[in-house]
């Protein structure tokens, strides 16, 4: 006779952790609903909610990452596959609240973009500002290349791109602010963008946007598509 199982379709649709979180969100769920979304089955004649409170009674959750492998496979109906997604969803969570992650950041969006950009909207100066990133979109440098009339100062494409080199950093966002707040690009923004995108391209070094900043608005080169960046 097959063995079977009980799965999380096995209880009632209310009782059901999954729908629960999709319902009321994670945060109203208990420490046993989450696990037991985790290891997906219970085993015969046990649930899986019942097998997870079984778990965490024996390993408390403050505790559970403490726990070796060899520790969680000995416990009935968990196995080597459950036992290893549970230390894996640990370890993820870990690396999520680490120190080292939430003192790093992310520019993921153009929002994530001015809020390290907006310094330089009410400058009476003209301020060239590059953000350099790593291949997990991290800011590892941002760095004021010039400042005064970027038009009239004759920036070299190098004085941009080698520190990407140096970093190292796979990809740059490059902003200067307009003190006539007037965001729209001169003909001169537009050709020195094409020729920093092309420059880039030849080592490796993807531009992914260029922002004009004023203090009430901005411009996108990558938004308004200018050109193809």
């Amino acid at each position: 006779m097959l063995k079977t199982t009980k799965r999380i379709l096995d209880l009632p649709k209310s009782d059901r952790p999954q729908e629960k979180l999709l319902q009321k969100g994670s945060s109203n769920l208990t420490n046993a609903e989450l696990l037991a979304i985790i290891l997906g089955t219970g085993r015969r004649k046990q649930n899986v909610i019942s097998l997870a409170e079984q778990i965490l009674k024996q390993f408390p959750i403050e505790k559970i990452s403490l726990v070796p492998l060899e520790n969680l496979i000995k416990i009935p109906g968990i196995g080597r596959v459950k036992a290893a997604r549970v230390l894996a969803a640990i370890e993820l969570g870990q690396r999520i609240f680490s120190k080292e992650t939430v003192n790093k950041t992310y520019i993921r969006s153009t929002l994530d973009m001015l809020s390290q950009l907006r310094e330089i909207a009410d400058k009476r100066q003209e301020n060239l500002v590059v953000l350099y990133l790593n291949a997990r979109d991290e800011l590892i440098k941002k760095e004021t290349i010039a400042i005064g009339n970027i038009n009239a100062m004759h920036i070299e494409l190098k004085e941009i791109l080698s520190p990407a080199l140096t970093n190292p950093a796979i990809s740059i966002i490059m902003a200067h602010n307009h003190p006539s707040q007037d965001p729209d690009p001169s003909d001169a923004d537009i050709i020195f963008t094409k020729k920093l995108q092309e420059a880039g391209e030849i080592m490796g070094i993807k531009l992914l946007e260029h922002l004009i900043i004023c203090k009430s608005s901005y411009f996108s080169f990558a938004e308004n598509k200018t050109f193809s960046i």
